[in-house]
């Protein structure tokens, strides 16, 4: 396994997939998790190959179920705050993670059965505020990653964890299913189903409804 994976310093993939099958395949398997003896904070998801974590850090829990969610339901991050290695664009084409939407087509919004029909179909959320916040925590940290100790990281993501659950706690939406702009790392143009949900922050191990409708429908694929 490597840390720096597509780029980006904490993303852990490995790039010998032949020797990670050949050992796999002395046992069943559907869905591959790979845990990493690392205290570092990282780990990796992509749908249908497999998932890893950092199994010694303080965020292990949250890295889980999250890379978990990107491997088995194709979820999209819902964050937009974080660098990525490629530039993205102007949305011109509906992505086609089910957690996520330009809203190109708001009559056939993906998760439209689970919206109230009582709320508003798009909601304000708090973008300005949560962007504001993040970024002022990172520029107070010691400026590179690479430069930080894990208990400079660790204390950081705890302040950024803490800051973002008071803002989310006194937005009326909080539990509102809708559209909420922001997403797949853009912070226009895209739209997740809720205010928070552990494909956006590290707030609380739970899938949004949008994510958990994904997730359903995968168990129900196997299942049935």
């Amino acid at each position: 396994m490597s840390y720096g994976a597509f780029d980006s310093e904490r993303y852990a993939l490995s790039y010998d997939n032949r020797t990670i099958r050949d050992v796999a395949a002395s046992v069943p398997y559907d869905y591959m998790f790979i845990l990493i003896n690392e205290r570092t904070y990282g780990g990796g998801g992509i749908f249908n190959l497999y998932s890893t974590v950092a199994a010694d850090n303080k965020f292990s829990r949250y890295i889980f179920v999250h890379e978990f969610g990107h491997s088995f339901a194709a979820l999209a991050d819902e964050y937009y705050t974080s660098d990525v290695s490629y530039q993205t664009s102007a949305v011109t084409i509906e992505p086609w993670e089910p957690n996520v939407t330009a809203l190109l087509d708001p009559a056939n919004l993906k998760w439209k059965e689970l919206v109230n029909p009582a709320l508003r179909f798009q909601h304000p959320g708090a973008k300005p505020n949560l962007i504001t916040s993040v970024m002022a925590f990172r520029r107070n940290a010691v400026p590179a990653c690479s430069q930080r100790s894990e208990e400079q990281m660790e204390a950081l993501f705890e302040r950024e964890k803490q800051a973002s659950l008071e803002m989310f706690s006194k937005n009326k939406y909080k539990d509102a299913t809708g559209t909420f702009e922001g997403g797949n790392y853009m912070q226009f143009g895209i739209y997740r189903s809720a205010l928070d949900c552990i494909m956006f922050t590290r707030n609380k191990q739970e899938f949004c409804p949008a994510c958990t409708k994904a997730i359903s429908e995968v168990i129900d694929m196997y299942a049935k």
